[in-house]
């Protein structure tokens, strides 16, 4: 059983746990199990707070949207595997309130992370002369979270369309975006420390070509002239897979926000479309399923079932798949199909 109670790692460091190497093996199930605990925990405690009456005039879709919280995570579905010693996430009840949830903003980042990493590393593959950037774009904090998202929105569309009218030769348009073959970028947003106004920005990850220096203060300046009210602009070379934590964990820092900038960030953001790329790195399609991909293996396995109970996730059926297996399975017919239900619908 895994005490979940009493941590609260930063979102970076939960995220980073679920994409380090080898960790579907089966010794490492429990540390999982206790990095999905911290996430539910996090879920349950704003939930509590949620239903405890501090937000007045909850409609009935609100309603739904926080009952959905308190099933989300209730129970999680791992398949594992004998021979090869793997064990993988193959289903559970989700939420899929990503701006809400920690567990599910997790799930959503670890895919996020897994297929624009892949994408990266073809391009490199493909062209290694290729470096990694890592940049941040600010503007200035204000108290209105739409309009500073609205501008800030705006102002990374206006500088990409000044990159996409020099890639189409328009005379006289010039931008040192040019100069990056591709990127992807997210919003994240937080209270800022001294004013408690609201500091949107933007994370990316941007391929430049080795040999081609991009003139910052040229890029600041042009910043500036789009803004109008900030030219900070933050760069450095991404020398590991802590980059793509810090763009790809957006959604989870919903999480660290104190509960009240938790739940009117969700609703003003929640049909806004929080990442985004440009040039070769446009197209990637993310897998919408929050499961872990199946082995492609012909091997004995079992299917363990792991319940939220009292802070903790306790294994509370665990089948082996062979002709006893099949029995059980008949005479636990209701328990399963609810959960493959549930799995099929939420993940």
């Amino acid at each position: 059983m895994i005490d979940s109670t009493k941590r609260n790692p930063a979102a970076s460091v939960t995220l980073g746990g679920e994409l380090a190497t080898g960790l579907d093996s089966n010794e490492r199930l429990p540390a999982r199990l206790e990095s999905f605990g911290i996430l539910k925990q996090r879920s349950d405690n704003f939930t509590a707070w949620a239903k405890s009456g501090v937000i007045q005039n909850l409609n009935r879709l609100q309603k739904k949207i926080v009952d959905s919280l308190d099933v989300c995570g209730s129970f999680l579905l791992f398949r594992q595997y004998t021979s090869a010693n793997r064990t993988r996430l193959i289903g559970g009840c989700t939420c899929k309130k990503h701006l809400l949830c920690a567990l599910c903003a997790s799930r959503r980042g670890v895919k996020n992370t897994q297929a624009y990493k892949e994408k990266f590393n073809q391009l490199q593959a493909e062209n290694p002369d290729l470096d990694i950037y890592f940049l941040t774009f600010t503007v200035k904090n204000g108290d209105d979270l739409f309009e500073r998202y609205s501008h800030l929105k705006k102002s990374m569309q206006a500088l990409l369309k000044k990159r996409n009218h020099q890639s189409a030769s328009h005379r006289g348009i010039k931008t040192e975006m040019f100069k990056y073959t591709g990127g992807v970028f997210a919003f994240e947003f937080k209270r800022g420390a001294i004013e408690n106004l609201w500091h949107p920005h933007i994370h990316m990850l941007a391929l430049l070509p080795k040999g081609l220096r991009v003139d910052w203060e040229i890029l600041k300046a042009e910043w500036l002239e789009i803004t109008g009210d900030s030219s900070v602009i933050n760069f450095e070379k991404a020398e590991n897979d802590n980059a793509f934590l810090e763009v790809f964990a957006y959604a989870l820092k919903f999480s660290e926000m104190e509960n009240i900038d938790r739940w009117n960030a969700s609703q003003i953001l929640r049909n806004e479309r929080l990442i985004s790329s440009f040039g070769d790195v446009r197209g990637v399609v993310v897998d919408e399923s929050d499961n872990d991909d199946l082995l492609d293996a012909d091997e004995p396995f079992f299917d363990m079932i792991f319940n939220w109970q009292a802070g903790r996730y306790n294994l509370s059926m665990k089948v082996e798949h062979n002709s006893e297996a099949e029995q059980f399975k008949r005479e636990n017919a209701l328990l399963i199909s609810s959960a493959m239900r549930c799995t099929q619908s939420t993940f």
